[in-house]
């Protein structure tokens, strides 16, 4: 079994939409915001915009009594703009392209694991943000040419909604039931004396998970989470199984709140 973490969602940077989907921390439940579209192009029906976020994101910040203000004037920004709705936690799918986190997961079998994560921005306003797992896939299969998926499924997922889809690029699908999006975040990771600029796993996770592993085999030195570029591989899948049985948190089939 091997087991990959990817971050995903609105994260700070200009293809996350330069800002950071909120989190009531008391409660661990939080808005999934997904990154911006870069094509314009789709297939009929396909399309998905940011305008199916506004209503679950501003009764998030009412039901939390969280100005919206800020959140609101991001959001208008982003209204009628396509959205990159990957992982789609409704359809269970996640695509990618030929790159190397790609690469890796291609060779990815049935039950093997993906596990999401976000940096997110904590309501009461906080500094610091949080950085939470946020969802769970157990993989059911890999189509790892996403033009091979049937044209009755190409609404699932964000690399085959795209009227041009790329011969490279691959789709993941997750067993029902054991997998899908956090009901509530699990927080993972924290700011390290010394270092006011990076996210770290917490020692408790990072010695239950076995650290990071590159594709290779070789150890990551350090755990770093806001550096993400290359998905690190869990040094023991197994253990990060018994951590998250261990925090007793349902998963559901839905994209923007639980």
């Amino acid at each position: 079994m091997r087991a990959i973490l990817i971050r995903v969602g609105a994260d700070g940077t200009p293809d996350g939409g330069k800002w950071n989907a909120p989190v009531h921390c008391s409660s661990g439940r939080f808005v999934y915001i997904p990154i911006i579209e870069d094509t314009v192009a789709f297939h009929p029906g396909c399309e998905r915009r940011f305008d199916e976020v506004a209503d679950p994101l501003m009764g998030f910040l009412a039901e939390h009594r969280e100005p919206t203000f800020h959140w609101r004037r991001r959001m208008d920004a982003k209204r009628g703009q396509p959205m990159h709705l990957d992982p789609d936690y409704e359809h269970l799918t996640y695509g990618d392209n030929g790159a190397k986190r790609g690469n890796t997961l291609r060779d990815f079998k049935p039950d093997d694991l993906i596990v999401f994560y976000s940096g997110l921005k904590a309501i009461p306003s906080a500094d610091d943000l949080v950085y939470a797992l946020v969802g769970v896939y157990v993989i059911e299969e890999i189509v790892k040419s996403a033009p091979l998926v049937e044209a009755s499924r190409r609404g699932e997922n964000a690399h085959t909604r795209k009227a041009t889809m790329h011969p490279t690029d691959i789709v993941v699908r997750a067993r029902p039931g054991v997998s899908g999006r956090c009901e509530r975040c699990i927080p993972i990771g924290a700011k390290r004396e010394g270092d006011k600029s990076n996210y770290y796993l917490l020692p408790d996770v990072e010695t239950a998970w076995g650290g990071f592993i590159k594709a290779d085999g070789s150890r990551w030195k350090s755990p770093c989470l806001n550096r993400s570029a290359t998905p690190p591989l869990l040094g023991d899948p197994a253990g990060f199984l018994k951590w998250w049985k261990s925090q007793n948190v349902a998963l559901v089939r839905r994209n923007f709140t639980a």
